[in-house]
């Protein structure tokens, strides 16, 4: 693949022209508001948490931790249909096929409502073990059994009401779906300050939870109606056969889900298992952290996910390729200063932000972050997997990966504790991401792994080293011990990254587009 490509601008037949446009508009657009929907999430989450355990005390962080953890195992009622409602949306949308998309909306929300009420009674068969499953003390029992409860009715809810978020996507309207959950980022924001401060009780943040979790989502759900004329709901055009096609597809992603869910959430329980329930929190800390850095950094991953499947179903596979490297290039340079420097600044930024009873989630950090950036490196490739008709052999791969992770989870938590935990997530991505995902997507597109990193990884590569080496200086003369402090030497590393990015990771052609276009378009908006 030549390396003189334009950013993210797909080859296309002249009568074409004006969709390709578009689609870069909408490209930039969701991904300029999905990174401004998560800066404001993030200093929300700045704020809140050391409030809440302010607030609440350790322990009752320690058990919202513990039940969010829980509560997301019932997320494999979705059965990976989620992806599928983009896939299928996007993929109708590319081939003109109104009536397809039609049957295929109304069929798949009826289906959500039956698995929402299936969670939901899930959820309330739970309370029954729940408390005595994970040794919850008496004093905190009644409050666990209720925050099941209302957080489980927001799960059961957002079932088929986050089904239109999913359209949107298939339309490349996440701009739109970002900012009515900025809008109830904002209130939660508010009604949390204001009310958790006069009546300090786990249960207050629940219904908070739950109501500014289920009003975008109905907010979308009325915006993709009107936005799509025949979108329709009537149960006659709920299609009996559309469910067996979408779920051959879906199946492999509920695999998917499940090596997410051991990923993201079973650390906690394995935690609670060998550990006090502090522990938990500490690992939280840590945990929420990488969790915040992976969907800061991987936005235009997602975003790219609808433009891969739109060019798959209208069979444009050399701009499958072209958007795969180039998105890689570009998500890799975002990501490198924003990971490095969190791992660099893990221990000033902890104990700025929770206190030095929170220290070992420093450590902890640091190898949730190296795990980040190996699937960050590789996000676009999974993209291509699973929207190429590959999601089986992705859903097995990564189910492998999460299962090794476990297992090395249960072991190295005996001897190094919480820090064991998060370095069995690093050990277990490497052979996953480097040896299957990206050896299967290079040999179907005849691309060798140097091929791949010397194109998308090596061009941050020299920045990344220039941008740690003054951070290490500025930490040697000034250690940060505020959060501005910390966000201060963050801003002067992203800088230094991005100057030197700017020559030496750009093509002549790559400066000159963004100078062009994107510049450009900035500065006359502005």
């Amino acid at each position: 693949m030549a390396s003189d490509h334009r950013i993210l601008t797909v080859h296309a037949p002249a009568a074409s022209q004006p969709r390709a446009k578009d689609r870069s508009r909408y490209i930039l657009l969701n991904a300029a508001t999905s990174y401004g929907r998560d800066i404001l999430d993030t200093i929300i989450f700045l704020v809140l948490i050391p409030f809440i355990i302010r607030t609440l005390g350790e322990a009752a962080f320690g058990l919202w931790s513990l039940i969010w953890a829980f509560l997301s195992l019932f997320e494999l009622a979705d059965m990976g249909l989620g992806t599928s409602v983009v896939k299928y949306v996007a993929d109708a949308k590319g081939r003109g096929d109104d009536e397809a998309q039609r049957r295929t909306v109304c069929t798949l929300f009826w289906v959500y409502v039956v698995l929402g009420g299936l969670l939901m009674l899930g959820v309330t068969a739970s309370l029954v073990f729940f408390n005595r499953l994970f040794d919850i003390p008496a004093a905190q029992a009644s409050t666990a059994r209720a925050v099941l409860l209302i957080l489980g009715a927001r799960a059961a809810l957002n079932m088929p009401l986050g089904m239109f978020r999913g359209v949107l996507i298939g339309y490349q309207k996440l701009s739109v779906a970002n900012g009515y959950k900025m809008l109830a980022s904002i209130f939660y924001f508010a009604a949390v300050l204001t009310l958790l401060h006069r009546i300090p009780d786990l249960r207050l943040l629940a219904w908070l939870n739950l109501l500014m979790g289920v009003l975008p989502m109905a907010a979308m759900m009325i915006y993709a109606r009107r936005m799509i004329p025949s979108l329709t709901l009537h149960p006659r055009y709920f299609d009996r056969r559309i469910i067996g096609r979408v779920m051959s597809f879906s199946l492999y992603f509920t695999l998917i889900q499940i090596s997410g869910l051991l990923a993201t959430r079973v650390d906690s329980m394995v935690i609670k298992m060998f550990l006090p329930l502090e522990m938990v929190a500490v690992y939280a800390i840590a945990m929420r952290l990488s969790e915040k850095a992976n969907r800061f950094c991987s936005h235009m991953i997602k975003t790219l996910t609808p433009v891969v499947a739109e060019l798959h179903g209208a069979g444009e596979q050399q701009n499958v390729r072209a958007v795969w490297y180039r998105g890689t290039k570009l998500t890799v340079a975002f990501a490198s200063p924003l990971l490095v420097g969190l791992a660099l600044l893990a221990e000033p930024l902890v104990l700025a932000w929770t206190g030095p009873n929170f220290h070992l989630s420093a450590p902890a950090l640091q190898w949730l972050v190296a795990a980040v950036m190996v699937s960050i490196i590789h996000g676009n490739t999974a993209n291509i997997l699973s929207m190429g008709g590959h999601q089986k052999f992705l859903a097995f791969s990564l189910l492998g990966g999460q299962l090794l992770n476990l297992g090395l989870s249960l072991i190295l938590i005996q001897r190094l504790g919480i820090v064991g935990v998060a370095m069995a997530t690093f050990l277990a991505a490497l052979p996953l991401h480097v040896g299957l995902i990206q050896t299967r997507a290079g040999r179907l597109h005849g691309r060798s792994h140097w091929d791949f990193y010397r194109q998308t990884v090596w061009p941050s590569v020299p920045p990344t080293l220039l941008m740690a080496a003054v951070l290490y200086v500025m930490q040697r003369r000034w250690m940060p011990s505020t959060l501005l402090e910390v966000a201060v030497q963050e801003i002067i590393a992203v800088l230094v990254f991005g100057v030197l990015f700017w020559f030496i990771g750009f093509t002549a052609h790559e400066r000159a587009y963004f100078k062009a276009k994107v510049i450009h378009r900035i500065l006359r908006r502005s």
